[in-house]
């Protein structure tokens, strides 16, 4: 069976097992990280020298980095397309995300708004996250061509950019009106396995004074 390590409140783990439900795959998750500890072990840093989290055992073999394993299990288990470039398509959307959308939104946003007090905050770097965020998101929501950013169907791009949403719209910070964007992370809220592995509760993180 999947193993991965990683506690779902982290915002890397959760495309990773809101991707295997959707595919239908068994696996089992392991508290790892955060308040878990467990990430500065042997046994782990073996599995990813970094020592952040997600790491997914498969077939005896390990592999860390969330895109990295979104695009092996999509490759694997999904409908990602043989052909280079129609998968390259997909891909740097997907990839563009890690930059110019966790980047702002995570690093940024989530740890100025949770992690800092009021005022310890860094307003430039804010303002700075917040354009940078409207700018990636109005180029998501023209690329959104059907329900998902994959037509029809959940493609790569909508694990790794939609698992970001759920804190995008929690947040409260300048976002760009997008009605597109609301529809389309509304329809995400729709399916249970994005509420049961994106949609988690991250206030307890919130630091006194934040």
């Amino acid at each position: 069976m999947i193993k991965v390590h990683g506690r779902l409140t982290s915002a890397n783990v959760q495309p990773v097992v809101w991707c295997l439900e959707e595919l239908g795959i068994s696996y089992e998750r392991l508290d790892v990280g955060g308040p878990f500890g467990g990430n500065d072990t042997a046994e782990f840093l073996a599995m990813n020298p970094l020592g952040l989290v997600p790491v997914l055992e498969d077939d005896g073999q390990t592999l860390s980095e969330a895109m990295t394993i979104l695009r092996y299990l999509m490759r694997k288990y999904g409908d990602h397309p043989s052909d280079p470039m129609a998968a390259a398509q997909i891909e740097r959307w997907a990839d563009m995300s890690r930059q110019h959308i966790y980047v702002p939104l995570i690093p940024t946003i989530f740890i100025q708004f949770v992690r800092t007090t009021v005022e310890d905050r860094n307003v430039a770097a804010i303002a700075a996250a917040e354009a940078t965020l409207k700018q990636a998101m109005t180029i998501v929501e023209q690329l959104i061509k059907g329900p998902y950013i994959g037509g029809d169907t959940l493609n790569l791009a909508d694990f790794q950019i939609g698992g970001l949403l759920y804190r995008y719209y929690e947040l409260e910070f300048d976002r760009a009106d997008l009605p597109g964007l609301k529809a389309y992370y509304d329809r995400l809220c729709e399916r249970p396995a994005f509420q049961k592995n994106v949609m988690i509760d991250f206030w307890p993180m919130k630091v006194p004074g934040a």
